[in-house]
């Protein structure tokens, strides 16, 4: 379990992006006394866009480094070894392992294709392929007592679990400013503070007794999650929440 997990979401540039984490990081914890960030992602190049600053490393995420593999390489003996070698730190003996299995499979221009993409894909993400905790340049302060570092494997899960369930499927579309809104209220929702915010934006816009039955209709969906919502108006006095027998 992540602890002290803080989420914030958004459709918005990279640059708008990274002043909203920086802000929400620095709403919980004194960013002056952050020694060590480890940036982990994809290998979007958005992502490596602040590992020029001192203190921050990127790391390619674990799932998406062994999903990569796995889906470039047929045989399963042969991609669990490259897994193996690359959680292992051992990234130049990755390459030449990955090479020698292009050399094998020359003649075969589908698999061929697909090794080429993979490393392609690692190569660009090379400064990333070690994993943090191996690497000698990476001075880590003492974990708390209770606590340790982990391979931060977890955050494709957290994206599935916040954002994706939701936004995902069932033939949604969205625009952008509407995404950006909902990743919003689903990011506080994570970090168990929407009835603050709610509370904060609706203060002195909306009387004090609507605003209670605003909370306590929020509170029944949560709790009454096997009815139907077939309808919510909006309208000047308040919210009125239609559910379906």
């Amino acid at each position: 379990m992540v602890e002290n997990k803080i989420a914030c979401a958004s459709f918005s540039s990279s640059k708008k992006f990274k002043e909203l984490s920086e802000a929400t990081i620095a709403e919980i914890y004194n960013t002056d006394e952050i020694e060590v960030r480890i940036l982990n992602g994809d290998g979007a190049s958005w992502i490596k866009q602040s590992i020029r600053e001192e203190g921050v490393y990127f790391q390619l995420d674990p799932f998406h480094k062994s999903q990569a593999v796995l889906r470039s390489i047929q045989d399963k003996k042969e991609a669990h070894k490259l897994i193996k070698m690359l959680n292992a730190g051992q990234v130049d003996e990755s390459f030449e392992y990955l090479t020698n299995l292009m050399v094998k499979y020359t003649e075969d221009e589908n698999k061929f294709k697909k090794l080429e993409k993979l490393y392609t894909y690692l190569f660009d993400n090379k400064i990333g392929l070690r994993p943090y905790h191996l690497r000698e340049e990476i001075k880590m302060p003492k974990s708390p007592d209770g606590l340790e570092y982990r391979n931060l494997g977890t955050m494709e899960h957290n994206i599935c679990d916040i954002l994706a369930q939701r936004m995902k499927g069932r033939k949604m579309s969205w625009s952008i400013s509407g995404a950006n809104n909902l990743a919003k209220i689903l990011a506080e929702k994570a970090n168990k503070r929407i009835y603050k915010v709610i509370n904060e934006v609706c203060s002195g816009i909306i009387s004090e007794d609507k605003l209670e039955k605003v909370t306590e209709m929020i509170t029944l969906t949560a709790a009454d999650v096997n009815r139907k919502v077939s309808t919510i108006l909006y309208n000047r006095q308040g919210y009125h929440l239609q559910a379906a027998p």
